[in-house]
This record gives structure tokens, sequence and C-alpha cells, in this order.
């Protein structure tokens, strides 16, 4: 995989994303990837018209919002004793409704994935843990990684990606075989079956997707799996516990389990997504990487490219 990655991160300061932020730095270190940071704000003041003073105070409220963000960044590449240019990042400044402007910015800058945290079991709720603003989110065609409070960045070398013999997670499958060979990582194909049906018809669907996958994709470190267990959330997370996972992947076809991620609320799926061990990768059916271009915020934006500093 030769393209450097585009990899976008919206902060709202909150507890429930400062892992994911120190996750975001060290990964595209890692990875060489370029990484954008978003803050979205809102005007906490009105006129009854655009006077002079309204353009003097929103601009003022821009630049401080602005060295705010920058000031936030450069703290955490202090505490990951991260210099400012041995990684590719800018900041930028979104003024309007938050998850709106979310969406519009990662369709215009077409980032191959978004990174967020998941939340908490306090009462303070992030700019992703909104059903609006995870129902804006699930539409978009980009990938969205969710780092839990308490995962580290490790060498990646295990992906698993969960699936359920869609057609509409091939094409899924194929950029995890693109992103699992720049790390060099072993890529499983696993299938969580119950009791649902006989053992003999689920080996039968299961040789049938893996002839499938195997005809359209080729890489020496794929494997397939069918497991058969009582539970498929606690399949899957015995899965990743026994193999030493690093990444999860399942697709946002099925908002099931993923909205979990998003949204605090009691279900069957909480012990897998409220308190995940590893980071889950959210994929959409028939992944592409291009997006319609639409770019109509009010913006600013510092750029910081191995050592470059320029502001557009």
């Amino acid at each position: 995989m030769n393209k450097q990655l585009n990899i976008f991160l919206a902060t709202d300061y909150s507890e429930s994303v400062m892992n994911a932020e120190k996750y975001a730095f060290e990964f595209a270190k890692k990875a060489n990837a370029n990484l954008t940071i978003l803050h979205v704000y809102e005007i906490p003041f009105s006129f009854p018209f655009e006077s002079t003073e309204y353009v003097k105070s929103a601009d003022r409220l821009r630049k401080f919002e602005m060295q705010k963000l920058k000031l936030h960044c450069e703290s955490i590449l202090h505490s990951l004793k991260i210099k400012l240019n041995e990684v590719n990042w800018e900041c930028m400044t979104l003024e309007g409704a938050v998850g709106k402007e979310i969406r519009k910015e990662a369709e215009r800058s077409l980032p191959d994935m978004i990174i967020t945290g998941t939340h908490n079991n306090s009462n303070k709720i992030s700019v992703f843990q909104s059903s609006h603003t995870w129902n804006i989110i699930k539409k978009s065609n980009v990938p969205i990684l969710a780092i839990p409070k308490n995962a580290l960045l490790t060498d990646i070398k295990k992906i698993v990606f969960a699936t359920e013999y869609r057609q509409g997670e091939i094409p899924g499958i194929e950029s995890m075989i693109k992103l699992s060979a720049k790390f060099d990582a072993e890529l499983t194909i696993l299938h969580i079956t119950n009791n649902s049906f006989s053992k003999e018809f689920a080996n039968q669907l299961f040789e049938k997707f893996k002839t499938e996958v195997q005809n359209k994709v080729s890489y020496k470190k794929l494997s397939l799996r069918l497991v058969f267990a009582d539970n498929i959330v606690s399949g899957i997370n015995d899965f990743c516990f026994t193999s030493k996972s690093d990444w999860l992947v399942m697709s946002h076809s099925r908002p099931f389990f993923l909205e979990k991620v998003f949204l605090p609320e009691k279900s069957i799926t909480k012990e897998m997504v409220i308190e995940p061990l590893i980071p889950l990768l959210s994929v959409p059916d028939f992944y592409e990487t291009a997006l319609e271009e639409q770019s109509d915020s009010i913006s600013e934006t510092i750029h910081y490219n191995k050592g470059s500093n320029e502001t557009r």
C-alpha cells in the first residue's frame, strides 16, 4: 500500500476522546500517515445583523479556537515524546453545528479513516455520542476506528474481520488486505455461528464464502475461520482475546453492534462494545474511497508537515 493514509479526528477535548487523540498521533507516526485534527465550535453571541463588532468578535473567537487546538495538540505530542516534525499533522477549526460540519469536512477531505473515542460510564456526552451525530457519521462512506479508553497502540500484526457473508463486505475485505499489507499483518476473516443451523449446513455456507473470497482476493497472510459459539458477541470476544488480535473490523451495514460504541445504553453487546479491549474499525458495505466533494464551511487551518509551517 504505497498511498499515504489520510486520517481524520474530531475532538471536543472531552475525556472520552482523549485516548483516541493519543492513539491517532502515534498511529500517524507509525504509519507515516497524514493526520487532520478538527474542532467544531459555535459562536456564543449573536447580533440582529452582521455588524462590525460581530465580525471582529467572530474573528477573535476563530483565532482563539485555533490557538487553543494548536496548543492542545502540541501538549499531546509532548506527552507522547513525539517531536512536532515527526508526524504529518494539521489543525482545523470550523464554525457551525458539530455533526453537520464533521460530516461535510469528512466528505470534502476524503480521509481514509476517521478515528474517534468510545464513551465512558460518566454522564458526559462527547460529540460522537449524541444519536444525532452518530446518525450523520454512520451514513458517510468512511471507515471509523473507535479507540477504547485504555487501548494502547502496539504493532498492528493481527487484524480480525468479523463477517456475515454479505456481498458488500468483499470490497471492505479488499481494503483491509491493502491495510494489512502495509503493516505486514495477518488478516483473519472470521465468522461466528451459533446453533441456528446444523454444523453441516454451517460448514457448507462457510466453504462457499471462503471460495468466493479466495477467488477475488489474494494475500499470503490471509486466513478464513469458522467458529461455533452459543453467543456471537462472546465468540468474537473470545477469538480476539485468544488470538491476541490488535484490531477488530466490522461493517457499517449492521449498526446494531456499532452504534453501541457511540450510544451509551444497555445491550447484550455491552461486554464487547461498551468497554472494548481493542480498537474497533467499522467499514461501510461496498466500501469505496471516493466521496462527493462538499466544501462550503468557514474554516481556518494550520499545517505542520515535516517541519514546515503553512497557514491557509
